[in-house]
């Protein structure tokens, strides 16, 4: 059986009732997806949705002629903002979830907004709803803030998280195999390793398999935008990491905090844990950094060895560090002078 093909365009008049229709089905099946409720839907003028729709600003994706997914976009009408556009809503009918549908219209959506010159999309999503979180996050959105209580359903607050894509940057696209800074795209290739790292050595982290096991896709994309993350990649897999994160604040921007350093078991004794650190170190010179510090168990001696190979030196002892799962451990602080 062929499926019949996708196409996107801006909605007519002629898809007033097609619209009408979708709109309310989403917000039965969905009613935390929307502003609006089913009573509010129904009460809607026709005329509002036919001006919704004259205004050019409403979109769908069709499957032959049968209207399953629809958008809106919202520009921004002072000088200053006009680089901006708000997106919302945002459906696709459930028989049509998981093909690409949902994928053809926010290409669509990305392509109208760069032809009126807009650099920037903004949109809000309900914390609670990690899918869709994951969906706009492989789209090139990221996390930038929390609107607390956005919605007040049955009583209850709920609240809803703001994501921003820049259009202007380039796509989120996984990187080369080899010894390389991992980027946004590469989200999915580190939550596996970092999943891995947290299961083979959970002692030896301050985050736990439990933790990151349900973190949603924009987070993890957050984590690497916010750390300079080295891998050796192979085959398209992560086979050892190592980064490093700025310390905050302008009397400590010169310190760096050395994270998630891991080899996998097949891939050690292969000197990659060095290469890594040494990539770390340069990246930190390059951004004026002139000391990395990082923590480690007091009774890992191979990691320890690792790290004084590699300049490190212990400074002192953080006594009962972590705790996993009732078992407590010291810490020794470590720390590598940079030098040119």
């Amino acid at each position: 059986m062929t499926t019949a093909p996708k196409t996107t365009r801006p909605l007519a008049a002629s898809d007033l009732l097609a619209l009408s229709r979708l709109r309310l089905e989403g917000i039965r099946q969905f009613p935390d997806a929307f502003l609006v409720t089913e009573a509010e839907a129904l009460a809607t003028p026709e005329d509002a949705l036919l001006g919704w729709i004259e205004s050019g600003n409403v979109y769908g994706v069709f499957e032959a002629d049968t209207l399953i997914g629809f958008a809106g976009l919202r520009g921004q009408g002072f000088a200053k903002t006009r680089h901006r556009t708000h997106l919302g809503p945002f459906y696709v009918t459930p028989d049509s979830q998981g093909t690409n549908a949902a994928d053809l219209l926010l290409g669509h959506l990305f392509e109208v907004a760069r032809g009126r010159m807009v650099s920037q999309m903004e949109l809000y999503v309900a914390q609670a709803n990690p899918r869709a979180r994951a969906f706009y996050a492989r789209h090139g959105f990221a996390a930038t803030g929390q609107m607390p209580a956005a919605v007040i359903q049955n009583g209850t607050p709920h609240d809803d998280v703001l994501m921003v894509c820049d259009l202007s940057a380039a796509p989120l696209t996984p990187g080369p195999d080899g010894l390389r800074r991992l980027g946004p795209g590469d989200w999915r290739m580190f939550r596996d390793i970092r999943l891995e790292m947290l299961r083979d050595a959970p002692e030896g982290f301050d985050s736990t398999h439990a933790d990151w096991g349900v973190k949603p896709a924009d987070e993890v994309i957050s984590w690497l935008r916010n750390t300079q993350m080295w891998a050796v990649v192979e085959g398209g897999r992560a086979v050892a990491t190592a980064g490093w994160r700025r310390f905050a604040g302008s009397v400590v921007g010169h310190r760096g905090h050395v994270v998630a350093v891991y080899t996998t078991p097949k891939a050690r004794r292969r000197g990659l844990a060095r290469g890594l650190l040494s990539k770390v170190a340069q990246g930190a010179m390059e951004q004026g950094v002139t000391q990395l510090e990082l923590d480690v168990g007091a009774e890992n001696a191979p990691a320890i060895a690792a790290y004084e190979a590699a300049g490190y030196q212990i400074t002192g002892t953080i006594p009962n560090c972590l705790s996993h799962s009732g078992v407590i451990q010291d810490q020794f602080h470590m720390v590598c002078p940079l030098t040119a």
